[in-house]
């Protein structure tokens, strides 16, 4: 049986691993002042891991849901703890959780399918802080919404497995609010009070995605 003759009940699940290009933290977002406001590290060369479900709808339309799990951290020397200049590990996670829509395009065979498209990301995220002996958790329920669109194409090694490789872009901006689980800090042998205890930060992943990975036709497997 042929790829193209399965694509009208076509329902497959895929696991990609992922680089993407760049990313910012901003450290003060909520800043009145502008220049202090727009102050960010670079997180860049990022990878990450999805999961996804396809079902299609029609001989050329999948609907997808794909879990996708990103961390990112950076080592600092110049956090300002009460006047010392110490070296803490700062970053953020991130779980993107995306509905998509995807088309098959018409020069598509039987060995490689290309496709594109896009949909609705929903994106729940957490600061990661470290300071010596003190981390952060979330001090509210830090979640955000965006849309990302795609390009990738399939190749076909036999009717139930298939490599995948796609581009996808998208730039969500998420705040996180986020508290320390302890307000002093031992450093040194010295104790420092962190303050303020509660802080906001802002994560946008502006950069492109890459991805490569594996698909299992589902056709023929289980009951939908």
């Amino acid at each position: 049986m042929s790829v193209a003759s399965l694509n009208a009940q076509l329902s497959e699940i895929s696991l990609t691993g992922n680089y993407t290009t760049t990313s910012k933290l901003f450290l003060h977002p909520e800043a009145s002042n502008p220049d202090i406001k727009y102050i960010y590290e670079e997180l860049n060369d990022i990878y990450s891991i999805t999961a996804e479900i396809r079902y299609g709808i029609s001989e050329s339309i999948e609907t997808a849901l794909a879990f996708e799990t990103i961390r990112k951290t950076i080592a600092r020397d110049d956090f300002n703890l009460n006047g010392a200049a110490i070296s803490i590990e700062e970053g953020y996670k991130l779980y993107p959780i995306d509905l998509s829509v995807y088309y098959r395009l018409p020069f598509s065979s039987d060995k490689f399918k290309f496709f594109m498209g896009g949909g609705v990301g929903v994106y729940i995220g957490k600061m990661i802080r470290n300071v010596v002996n003190v981390s952060t958790e979330n001090a509210g329920f830090n979640i955000d919404f965006g849309i990302q669109a795609s390009l990738g194409i399939d190749y076909y090694i036999n009717d139930k497995i298939a490599l995948r490789g796609h581009i996808r872009f998208r730039d969500p901006e998420i705040k996180l609010k986020s508290k320390y689980t302890d307000v002093f800090v031992n450093y040194e042998g010295r104790i420092y009070l962190i303050y303020p205890d509660e802080y906001t930060t802002k994560v946008n992943i502006d950069g492109i995605t890459f991805g490569i990975g594996i698909v299992v036709n589902l056709v023929g497997i289980m009951p939908f």
